[in-house]
């Protein structure tokens, strides 16, 4: 038996490890600083994290010194090294199992199937799928690449994407019709990419399936680029599909939470 092994029962015999108190104390004074709407003064500071305020200040001395604080006059917030370790813990998440929760809580809410799709070289794919307690005969399965035109999914991407690849696959999708169809499926694109900006959701009848209809609101990251795009659909017969039906502000609500997980702050597209 190796030695290593005997070191390492003896300590789970003592009990919880010992850490270091003034990592925990600091750790409190951010979360505070973190939680709060505007900068706090010392003695709002140590009334939200439970400490004296002279304690406070002496910890707002270090913290101030490395980065982790900044201070404007009276009042303190948090600094910009805080600041990038957030954002560098954001761009490091793998948004394909960070978004499980959110579809779960979607296909809750309706009762329908779910998806996350993220941008790829061929268009929205399907990265993560949600079913629904309702019956539906359809399955979208991971990695399949969602048209721009026909669907709620590709509206969001039309809507708020990166204009010059998302301009490059709806061209390439158009060729596909008949030359006497391309310009009012162009302009019907137009109008629907117009009509997904002012209701901030993507929405389809039987855009793919006669049988289906389907729901899309926008994921931003920290960045206020599009990370993604949550979409919900059900048998058309039983799916409310109006823009301002339980689905679509059940799809808008769960967006606006994903996003921000993902550091954005809140956009006025949600609020319909």
């Amino acid at each position: 038996m190796a030695a290593g092994d005997d070191r390492d029962r003896s300590r789970a015999a003592r009990g919880p490890q010992r850490g270091v108190a003034a990592v925990e104390v600091a750790a409190t004074i951010l979360d505070a600083l973190r939680t709060a709407p505007a900068p706090l003064g010392v003695t709002a500071i140590a009334h939200a994290s439970g400490l004296a305020p002279s304690r406070v200040h002496h910890y707002l001395v270090s913290l101030l010194r490395t980065g982790l604080v900044r201070k404007d006059e009276t009042r303190y917030s948090l600094g910009p090294f805080a600041i990038r370790m957030g954002l560098t813990a954001v761009d490091r998440l793998d948004i394909q199992h960070f978004s499980a929760p959110f579809l779960h809580d979607l296909s809750a809410r309706t009762e329908e199937a779910s998806f996350f799709s993220i941008w790829s070289s061929q268009g929205p794919v399907i990265v993560r799928w949600q079913q629904g307690s309702r019956p539906l005969t359809v399955y979208a399965r991971l990695g399949v690449a969602m048209p721009l035109i026909r669907s709620a999914t590709g509206q969001v991407f039309t809507a708020w994407g990166p204009p010059s690849p998302v301009a490059d696959i709806v061209a390439a999708e158009l060729r596909r019709y008949p030359p006497d169809q391309r310009r009012t499926e162009r302009k019907a694109v137009q109008r629907r990419t117009e009509e997904a900006r002012r209701h901030g959701c993507g929405i389809t009848r039987g855009g793919m399936l006669p049988e289906v209809s389907a729901v899309a609101a926008p994921v931003f990251d920290h960045k206020a680029r599009l990370a993604g795009a949550l979409t919900v659909l059900g048998l058309r017969r039983s799916f409310d599909a109006a823009p301002d039906g339980a689905a679509a502000r059940a799809v808008r609500t769960v967006a606006r939470q994903l996003s921000a997980k993902l550091g954005h702050k809140m956009s006025l597209i949600y609020d319909r």
